[in-house]
């Protein structure tokens, strides 16, 4: 770039003006230079010279250069990028790979049949429960491919799982014979494409491979001939894979007491065989491999200097042109594969057109069915009647299809993906991430995060143990059933979290080992190297609720308390209570008021019911001490209110 000198000490040196940036400005600059240094040699600055011409073409040419500097600019920033080319690229920096269409998604109810049992027929007989794989597939009506997302295992009756059952039909005695099973899974529309690959036996380098259809969904697996899977990964860098193991006594007999809770237990696989994807402009989604070959030993680590040069023994070897990028070439961001052919498996789909409305998903178009247990020869008709007798249906239309991300969305979406650098930090974080843990390793009901200083405790309220008989708390860890779970690290003032889960009844429990472990293996890949985590158990606090109402004279008294306990219920529904959240007496007392037929609410009380009341919590809690303005206030532990048995301990009267 020219320097602008001052003319005192430098005559010759010409003034140049930068400021010019359109054909306007470049103009009349060129024609104030030539008065200013050709004033004896162009005189003629009439727009028909033709010396007029060439500062026109010259104005014109510097325009253009302009215009594209600038646009070019403009381009490299995500908040001012307009090609989608670019803003791929850009969203890609960022960690965010954009969907080329997104999938509707909904709910699927599944049927089967199963033969009654017992002496009248009054329960259905589970021995001819089915297990349907994931990935089954069925069709609308207007021809729309469906999938869905997780097994169904009718054997399987728990909160998570739920299996209801109604009479199906009658025998010839008025007694059922049949029952009629019902699970409801996630589904998501699209279709199962497998594409053969084949791979030349000369080794290529970040080997990439496009796939022929612009709406991929999801790569579902990648197998060579050899059987060998690769594993999609975030980016290459990434040798470790969440790999699902069934969790069956064979596997895990420490853990398959609560299969019924979690099915799977999480593993991380180190693999070389590994790729990951990126989507262009056009919606093409390719596939890209590591730069190493297969043979590279496993324990060469990036970088490595030995293919850099390093250890030449003599003269005549430094003739060699050296490749300056060849340090990069090792197992540790993965193989490409060689001379085999690959079987990729993916999902194409999604698309407005795949919104549909309910009861219109009726078709099986592909099912895998597993029997749970071995049958006799005389019960193989029964078994295919059963299996024959396999329907779905969706009582509710599928919602969610669009296509491709708009610029708009990339930008927003890539931001939002570059903020969160899946790690943890905040404790908002931590909660996003045990709730994103997959079902199939079990789930979290309650999450509360806290750290050792967060919890002040001047003039605080505690949750107390069983008492003995002289009204000491009992500390026994294994009486109190309290867990903690130390995730490696230095930093003594470690994250706690404390957590809790559903029963089969959808009363809260302490999470089980199963789940704790899976926990600790699903965490760990995103903490901080320097930060401890302790998984422990919260609190239970069980509750009762005791009331009187006054009702007009011309109201039937029965159904009006009935509706006020119905009130009561509702208020307390576990799905909308947390850790620490207090009871508002106030707000109960103006629900139960708001019934129709209530006249006043004489009174109301809230007690605390432990194991000595029944099969209720262990934890007790001086209810009375911590009301305050009609607040009844949680304790400094972390606990959660619950009314374990709504039809029991909710107790209502009506007075006069």
């Amino acid at each position: 770039m020219a320097t602008i000198l001052d003319k005192s000490f430098a005559p010759n040196q010409k003034t140049i003006k930068y400021l010019g940036r359109d054909f306007n400005q470049f103009k009349a600059n060129l024609i104030e230079f030539a008065k200013n240094y050709y004033s004896n040699t162009y005189k003629d600055f009439n727009d028909a010279s033709p010396g007029m011409m060439y500062i026109d073409m010259a104005s014109y040419v510097g325009d253009v250069l302009s215009f594209y500097t600038d646009y070019q600019f403009k381009e490299t920033m995500m908040g001012y990028a307009e090609e989608r080319r670019n803003v791929i690229n850009l969203a890609g920096y960022l960690g965010y790979i954009p969907r080329p269409s997104r999938p509707s998604v909904g709910t699927l109810d599944v049927y089967q049949l199963v033969p009654a049992s017992g002496s009248a027929g009054q329960y259905p007989d589970i021995r001819y429960a089915l297990r349907i794989e994931e990935g089954m597939q069925a069709t609308s009506t207007n021809r729309t491919s469906y999938i869905t997302t997780d097994i169904v295992d009718f054997s399987i009756n728990t909160v998570e799982s739920p299996t209801s059952s109604s009479v199906y039909s009658y025998n010839g005695a008025g007694e059922p014979d049949f029952y009629l099973l019902t699970k409801s899974v996630e589904i998501f529309s699209g279709q199962i494409v497998k594409n053969q690959v084949y791979v030349s036996s000369t080794f290529t380098p970040n080997l990439q491979i496009s796939l022929t259809d612009n709406n991929i969904i999801k790569i579902v697996s990648v197998v060579d001939d050899q059987n060998n899977t690769w594993y999609q990964v975030d980016y290459l860098a990434q040798n470790l894979v969440l790999l699902p193991v069934e969790n069956n006594q064979l596997n895990f007999e420490q853990f398959y007491n609560y299969k019924s809770s979690v099915p799977s237990i999480m593993r991380y696989l180190r693999t070389n065989r590994r790729f990951s994807i990126k989507v262009d402009e056009n919606n093409i989604t390719t596939l890209q491999f590591g730069p190493a070959n297969e043979n590279v030993p496993e324990e060469v680590v990036v970088p490595n200097s030995s293919l850099l040069g390093a250890g030449f023994s003599n003269l005549n070897k430094f003739n060699l042109t050296l490749d300056p990028t060849s340090f990069v070439r090792s197992s540790a961001y993965g193989i490409s594969p060689v001379g085999t052919t690959l079987t990729i498996t993916y999902i194409v789909g999604g698309g407005i057109s795949s919104n549909t409305n309910s009861n219109t998903i009726t078709t099986i178009s592909n099912i895998n069915i597993t029997e749970l247990q071995s049958y006799t020869t005389g019960e193989i008709d029964l078994v295919n009647l059963i299996k024959s007798s396999i329907k779905v249906n969706n009582s509710t239309p599928t919602l969610g299809g669009n296509d491709q991300e708009t610029i708009y969305d990339i930008k927003n979406n890539a931001l939002s993906n570059f903020s969160s650098q899946d790690r943890l930090v905040t404790k908002e974080d931590y909660i996003s991430k045990v709730f994103s843990m997959p079902s199939q390793y079990g789930s979290v009901a309650k999450v509360y995060v806290t750290t050792e200083s967060d919890l002040n405790t001047k003039n605080a309220t505690y949750v107390k143990g069983l008492l003995d008989q002289n009204n000491n708390v009992i500390v026994d860890q294994s009486q109190m059933n309290f867990r903690k779970i130390n995730m490696d690290g230095n930093n003594q003032f470690g994250v706690n979290l404390y957590m809790l889960a559903y029963d089969e009844n959808k009363n809260l429990t302490q999470i089980n080992d199963a789940l704790s472990y899976n926990l600790k293996t699903y965490l760990s890949q995103y903490r901080c190297i320097t930060d401890r985590i302790n998984i422990i158990d919260g609190f239970i606090i069980n509750i009762g609720v005791k009331f009187s109402i006054l009702t007009y004279s011309n109201n039937n008294k029965q159904e009006v308390l009935s509706n006020c306990i119905s009130a009561v219920k509702n208020f307390f529904n576990i799905d909308q209570w947390q850790f620490s959240q207090p009871i508002n007496l106030s707000q109960l007392q103006l629900e139960i008021a708001n019934v129709s037929g209530v006249q006043s609410v004489a009174s109301l009380e809230v007690v605390n019911l432990t194991i000595d009341d029944g099969n209720y919590s262990i934890y007790q809690y001086d209810i009375s001490s911590a009301t305050k303005n009609n607040i009844v206030y949680p304790p400094i532990d972390p606990a959660v209110f619950e009314i374990k048995f709504l039809d029991t301990d909710i107790q209502g009267r009506c007075v006069s």
